[in-house]
């Protein structure tokens, strides 16, 4: 899927308006399936009630795991702070929050500061993380290079699957991981893509921070 060279930022306000009518189609789903039951239950038809409960609570367990989902993107795409952050430092301390749960990610090349926040930039490379984990991608590398004002970073990695990026929150099945990641590198002047060629699944555009050193090669 083709990801706008100039994406715009989903708003807080909008956010959430998509997340109410996400959730409207599952809800409404229980409120069904509650009615069915007290119906089932008034024929004294147990065999049925307990068939239908059961299901019901299977899609209480899905409509649990997509609040927290839409939860944990909420908080990641508000983090904040002082502009100013290393992407090699934000991967460690990333991969060193999702311990065993992530596969390793080396990070090559340039190390300099970019314009995003901290906080911000580690949960980028935590969600970056997981979806290599996810797709079991063998000898994953983060390479970094400047570009103008910009920092690049291509994540490179033998699998093979391919992510999957939605153009908007909720489109199609894919959850929220990447568009979450996508969407905190466009709310600090950045962009998140797919690759586009085999060894590449993820290429980031960042700004680099104004204070950055002109060169800043990565740690031996």
């Amino acid at each position: 899927m083709t990801i706008p060279t100039n994406p715009v930022s989903h708003d807080d306000a909008r956010f959430r308006r998509d997340a109410a009518h996400a959730l409207s189609t599952p809800l409404g789903s229980l409120l069904l399936q509650s009615e069915l039951i007290e119906h089932l239950l008034r024929n004294n038809d147990t065999g049925k009630a307990r068939s239908v409960a059961a299901t019901m609570m299977n899609d209480c367990e899905s409509l649990g795991r997509m609040l927290r989902e839409i939860f944990a993107a909420m908080a990641d795409i508000a983090e904040g702070g002082e502009a100013i952050a290393n992407p090699r430092r934000c991967l460690e301390a990333a991969l060193t929050d999702l311990g065993d749960e992530s596969l390793a990610i080396e990070y090559d090349g340039d190390a300099g500061d970019v314009a995003v926040p901290a906080r911000a930039l580690e949960a980028l490379m935590r969600r970056v993380a997981v979806e290599v984990t996810l797709l079991a991608a063998s000898a994953p590398r983060l390479c970094a290079w400047r570009s103008g004002a910009s920092m690049c970073l291509s994540l490179d990695a033998a699998t093979g699957r391919r992510p999957v990026l939605a153009r908007a929150p909720f489109e199609g099945n894919q959850g929220l991981n990447l568009w979450t990641a996508r969407e905190i590198a466009v709310r600090f002047g950045g962009n998140l893509q797919l690759g586009d060629d085999a060894a590449t699944l993820l290429r980031i555009t960042l700004p680099l921070a104004a204070t950055a050193a002109p060169h800043e090669p990565a740690a031996a």
